[in-house]
């Protein structure tokens, strides 16, 4: 008599990133598979002839793109004004001057003047810090005597 064995399933391997595998082990855990028995469902449920999804529209309309690029382009040419690399980051560096002095003048008016010596003496030691508070401390006051 002659023996029927069953077939023996034939083996197939994939390849994946360690995180895609890992999300594969997590999801096929959720729904109390194996990994090998959840991925062939997942395989099984798929329509390899339906179209994918469009990709998603763009956020801004035209005219909002249109825009966008106006001002990017006045951002640049004004920035592109200056004739030479070093004219540019004088300008640069002056603007940044002006912020940082306005902030530190904003602090000291707000009463947050240990706060900024905290912040200086962390930048640039305690010394240049108490230094730069007292320039404040004196600049503030000669400029509210004079506007009285």
């Amino acid at each position: 008599m002659k023996r029927r064995g069953r077939r023996l399933p034939k083996a197939y391997s994939l390849s994946c990133t360690d995180s895609d595998w890992g999300r594969v082990r997590v999801l096929a855990e959720r729904k109390g598979l194996s990994i090998s028995r959840y991925m062939i469902e997942c395989g099984l449920t798929v329509d390899p002839t339906t179209e994918p999804e469009p990709p998603p529209r763009l956020v801004l309309d035209e005219a909002e793109q249109r825009a966008l690029l106006g001002h990017v382009t006045a951002i640049a040419e004004r920035t592109a004004e200056a004739e030479t690399d070093e004219a540019l980051l004088t300008h640069i560096r002056n603007s940044l001057s002006f912020l940082a002095e306005e902030t530190m003048r904003t602090m000291m008016r707000e009463g947050r003047e240990g706060e900024l010596g905290a912040t200086l003496a962390d930048l640039f030691g305690e010394q240049l810090a108490a230094a730069t508070v007292d320039r404040l401390r004196a600049r503030t006051s000669v400029e509210s005597s004079d506007s009285q």
